[in-house]
């Protein structure tokens, strides 16, 4: 019969393999031979029938099959540890967490709470997947999800943080050389800087959307960064969630425009994590803290 912590030990040795590039480095921090090291990654590369990493002289590199797999080894390993702490009634806050949210909202907000959390539970590490693609949580074994939607999708739980505003702006250069903008009618004759997907939005207490008032489109793109760039230099009158562009207002490079007449909300910026499995204690800590953050910052 096979040991079950020798079982446990191979699947550690190949998270640490995944993470060192190097069976040498993962020796030397398991207290093992190079050799042992490499006969436990030979051994699960046998019992999962696959190649898992290209091997030669100064490096190793992880293959597809091995990113593929690498989430659920760290999920198994979680479960285990929660199961050990469970049992010797451990409530010491530990242990992994994986956290996806799209690029803006990493360099906006989420990356500086998940720095003042860690100073808090120092022993949480926090993996950060930023991506702009919808991720399954599930396939990519993900504990936390920070999106924009109307509504929580199928399969996922979780809370609203906060109402993603969008905001209407421009730069005072650009304000200055153009005419004054007193109605959403003004903006046909204005470059308009949004996502495809805002175009639908409509301005509160009328039947206009954005598509309606827009004429003039010189730049496209489905990069929130590109288009706050563009907003930054003058190139045109900027419309973009409001905790993209705070700083930049509250600087003074981003002027507000038509607060009087706004664009209604987008949605909501939710927290979510998977129906079907129960939360980590770690997970809910952060969870609260993400909501309380989100609280005070953004006056909700």
């Amino acid at each position: 019969m096979i040991s079950p912590i020798r079982d446990l030990d191979d699947l550690k040795t190949f998270v640490l393999v995944v993470q060192e590039r190097s069976f040498t480095q993962v020796a030397g921090r398991l207290g093992l031979t190079k050799a042992a090291v490499a006969k436990r990654i030979q051994g699960l590369e046998k019992l999962w029938n696959t190649q898992l990493f290209y091997r030669n002289t100064r490096k190793v590199i992880p293959t597809r099959e091995a990113d593929l797999i690498f989430p659920k080894v760290i999920s198994v390993i979680e479960s285990v540890k929660e199961l050990e702490n469970s049992l010797t009634n451990k409530d010491e806050l530990e242990g992994i967490l994986r956290v996806t949210c799209v690029s803006s909202m990493a360099k906006n907000f989420i990356s500086e709470i998940i720095e003042k959390f860690q100073e808090q539970n120092p022993k949480i590490t926090i993996q950060l997947i930023v991506t702009d693609s919808l991720l399954d949580l599930m396939e990519e074994s993900i504990d936390i999800g920070i999106r924009v939607g109307t509504e929580i999708p199928s399969g996922l739980v979780g809370m609203e943080l906060f109402k993603n505003k969008i905001s209407i702006v421009a730069s005072p250069l650009y304000l200055k050389m153009r005419k004054k903008i007193l109605s959403p009618k003004d903006l046909e004759t204005h470059n308009l800087l949004y996502l495809e997907l805002h175009k639908t939005i409509q301005f509160s207490g009328t039947h206009l959307s954005l598509s309606d008032v827009t004429k003039e489109r010189y730049f496209l793109s489905n990069d929130a960064a590109s288009l706050v760039q563009m907003g930054l230099k003058g190139k045109g009158v900027l419309i973009r969630s409001f905790w993209d562009i705070e700083e930049y207002i509250q600087e003074g490079k981003l002027i507000p425009i038509l607060t009087d007449q706004p664009l209604e909300n987008f949605g909501s910026v939710w927290v979510i994590h998977p129906s079907n499995r129960t939360p980590s204690r770690r997970m809910m800590v952060f969870r609260n803290f993400l909501e309380s953050e989100c609280s005070l910052r953004f006056n909700q």
